[in-house]
Order: C-alpha cells, then sequence, then structure tokens
C-alpha cells in the first residue's frame, strides 16, 4: 500500500489527536511497526536509518533491553507516587546525575521546555534579578516564557504578547577578528552586558552545542569568555544541554569541549533515551544551598515519576557500560570522513556548502532549500531530518563505523537524486 493511501489507523488517529509543530491536514502517515537499535520499521517504507533518533533522543537506540528490563521492574514495584514520596529509583537517579553533571542537585521536570522554565526560575529566585541573554541562533523550549527568550522562529506566531529578548548576535561563519580582539560572539555579549548593566542579568543561557538552528560551531574564545563574564558579574550560566548532552557530540556533555563547568545544566531528551518524559536541572552546590533555606517555587504533579527515573536510570547505565559518548566521538570521526567526500563527488559539486558538527550530531548545509530531500530518503532507506537549507544527521549513538558508511552511500545516492531533480 502506497503512502498516499492512508491506513485506518492513521485516520482514527488524525481525527482524535494532533501532531505537532503542523498544519493537521498536511500530515503524511508515519505509521511505525517496529524498531531495533538505529533503525525503525515503518508500514509504508520498510526499515530506515534514524537519522533523528525520533526527536533526536532515542540515543541509546531502539528497544534497548536493559531499560525496558528496568521501566517494566519498576512497573511491578511501584508504577506512580507522589512528587515528595522517597523512593530507591530516585535516589539512585540524583547519585547518577551528580556523577555524570559534576553539579550537586537536580529538579525533575517532563520536557525540556519544563526544564529551561524552572532553570531561569531559579536563576531569578537564587540571584534577586531578572533578565537573561540567550544567543540569537538558539531554542530553548515551546512555552511562551521560553519562546520569548530564545532565538526561535516559532516565537513569531506569539511575538506581539512576548517582551524583548536581549540576544548575543552569532554571525556564522564567525567573522575573522583583528590580532588581540575577542570574537564577535564575544564582542556582541560584551557589548550586551554594558548596555544592560550586568548587575541586572540573572543568567546566560546557552545551548551547550546549537542544535536544530544550525549547530554552528563556536569561535575558541565564546565558552571561556562567557564564564569569565558571568563570574565577574555574580551571573549565572546556564548550559542547555537537552540536545547535545548523554554523548550526542562524543562527551557526556557539550560544553566538557571547551572546558567550561556552568551553574547550572538542563537536560532531556537522552536522558531517558526518549523511552518515558524526563527532563531536569542540575545545580551547583551553592544554588543547591540556597534552597536549603529559601523556599524553591517549582513543582509538577508528574514530578521525578519513578517509571521515568527508571528509564533514566538504566539509560545512564547504557551509556556508561556500552561507553556510548566514546563511540560517538569514534563513529563520529568516521562518519564525519564519509560526508566529506561526498562533498567532493563531482555530481554534488558546490551543492553541500558546509558540513559541521561533533561525534553523532553533524550537519550539512545546502545550496538550496531541502523541500522534496526528506521523501527521497524515504525511497533509500533513509529517515532524514531537514530545516531551510540544512539537513540535521543525528543517528542513535550505538551506530557501528561500518553502518556508517552505509548510511553515508544512501545519503550519497540521495543526495545526486536531489541534485538532478
Amino acid at each position: 500500500m502506497s503512502q498516499a493511501e492512508p491506513s485506518e489507523l492513521f485516520r482514527r488517529q488524525r481525527d482524535h489527536l494532533f501532531f505537532t509543530w503542523s498544519v493537521q491536514s498536511q500530515v503524511g502517515p508515519l505509521e511505525i511497526v517496529d524498531a531495533a537499535g538505529p533503525r525503525f520499521a515503518t508500514r509504508d517504507h520498510g526499515w530506515l536509518w534514524d537519522l533523528e533518533s525520533q526527536v533526536y533522543n532515542v540515543s541509546a537506540g531502539h528497544r534497548h533491553p536493559h531499560i525496558q528490563r528496568r521501566m517494566i521492574a519498576q512497573i511491578e514495584a511501584l508504577p506512580a507516587a507522589a512528587p515528595n514520596a522517597v523512593l530507591p529509583i530516585r535516589a539512585e537517579l540524583g547519585v547518577l546525575l551528580r556523577r555524570h553533571t559534576g553539579l550537586h542537585r537536580a529538579f525533575l521536570t517532563t520536557g525540556g521546555s519544563e526544564a529551561n522554565e524552572n532553570a531561569v526560575k531559579m536563576a531569578r529566585l537564587y540571584t534577586g534579578r531578572s533578565k537573561v541573554i540567550t544567543r540569537r541562533s538558539s531554542y530553548h523550549g515551546a512555552t511562551l516564557a521560553i519562546l520569548g527568550i530564545a532565538g526561535d522562529d516559532r516565537k513569531a506566531p506569539f511575538a506581539k504578547d512576548l517582551a524583548p529578548a536581549l540576544h548575543i548576535d552569532d554571525p556564522y561563519p564567525v567573522p575573522e577578528a583583528a590580532a588581540g580582539d575577542p570574537s564577535a560572539w564575544v564582542a556582541s555579549l560584551e557589548a550586551v552586558l554594558e548596555r544592560e548593566g550586568p548587575e541586572t542579568v540573572a543568567a546566560i543561557l546557552l545551548e551547550g552545542f546549537t542544535g536544530a538552528n544550525g549547530m554552528q560551531v563556536p569561535p575558541p574564545d565564546f565558552w571561556p569568555r562567557v564564564r569569565e563574564l558571568c563570574d565577574a558579574h555574580g551571573i549565572l550560566l546556564i548550559d542547555d544541554e537537552i540536545f547535545s548532552g548523554f554523548g550526542r557530540t562524543g562527551r557526556w556533555f557539550a560544553v566538557d569541549r571547551w572546558g567550561v563547568r556552568p551553574d547550572i545544566m538542563t537536560i532531556g531528551k537522552a536522558l531517558t533515551s526518549g523511552y518515558a518524559p524526563l527532563a531536569g536541572v542540575c545545580v551547583s552546590q551553592p544554588i543547591a544551598a540556597h534552597f536549603d533555606d529559601h523556599k524553591l517555587w517549582c513543582g509538577l504533579t508528574t514530578y521525578a515519576h519513578p517509571v521515568s527515573c527508571a528509564a533514566a536510570v538504566g539509560a545512564i547505565e547504557v551509556y556508561a557500560d556500552e561507553d556510548l559518548p566514546g563511540n560517538a566521538e569514534r563513529v563520529g570521526a568516521v562518519f564525519g570522513e564519509h560526508l566529506e567526500g561526498l562533498r567532493r563527488r563531482p555530481a554534488l559539486a558546490g551543492m553541500i556548502r558546509d558540513h559541521r558538527g561533533f561525534g553523532l550530531m553533524r550537519l550539512l548545509e545546502l545550496d538550496r532549500p531541502t523541500t522534496g530531500l526528506a521523501a527521497l530518503g524515504l525511497q533509500r532507506g533513509l529517515y532524514i531530518p531537514t530545516k531551510a537549507e540544512k539537513v540535521l544527521l543525528c543517528p542513535p549513538l550505538c551506530l557501528t563505523a561500518e553502518e556508517a558508511g552505509e548510511v553515508a552511500a544512501r545519503l550519497g545516492d540521495t543526495l545526486v537524486a536531489f541534485a538532478r531533480a
């Protein structure tokens, strides 16, 4: 049956549930019938290499037995509990987060938007200040407050209701600075702080490595200078690792590449490998100590849900035991070589303007909009996420070097067909 003939299941779901980020009448069916490792199978297209890891979250791969066993054991032991209940699985997760983030205590949420929302609330409560600075090319979530603070174009329908945002201008490629001068990104941040008054700024919120808005590699002086400025002015540095965390870039957290420790880190997506909803806000010891004596005005009904905590414990154990961050670094290097090879193919001459990224978080920037590319990928066994002129390539971290070669070969054939279309 062709994709043009939706199943009864698709019609029933479309009639009664919304699909996200879409005009409902234009949604096409993606009926997933099976999944394993770095691939999933659909009713219409068979097995596909999952280059989006579903929503950039299934980092351990599909249907990992260890994560499933952890979840099933918790369901059988205690599937639900109030936020203030003391449970072994909650304590176990807290210890693991402390070990891997290096931060002291975590506040758990159900998704990344909530994590960043609560991180901002905590920063304002701790500092007594209100302003938050972000990069112009940034995405931190879909709630109104976070849309307003960040730079993503998905805020446009609500712009009239949102306060003006404070953005670091982050042109890319980064213009070359004169010897001894700061990079354009740093200069922009310093100008924003001078204009606003650093004593009014509660936090600088940055993605560890930017995801959907372009994967721009920051200039070498950026992260270290941000840390210096935060220290100098009592500003909290919030590192959003929701997309880039838990090994995606070949490090446990992307910010590790620049040797900077944040005051607050937000986590999500791969925290549970997408097996259950969970995200969080990890804070330093001084911030944790502040809330020992001051009320934390944050809470959710399904806070630290036991089954979600079990999924997170299972996922973190898999990342550590199977060294998936290291695998992402090694296989990502191989994948990157293949992608560079595609840039040199005569049939693709000039079409691929840039290839960038780290680990298994990579991007191709084309010289034209990517309309139609995803459909061509489906014909060749690839599920490819695209945005404007960008092709995002983020497979599960269990991908092998041999599989990376196969994916790259199929991607090359897809791009050649796209160039000729």
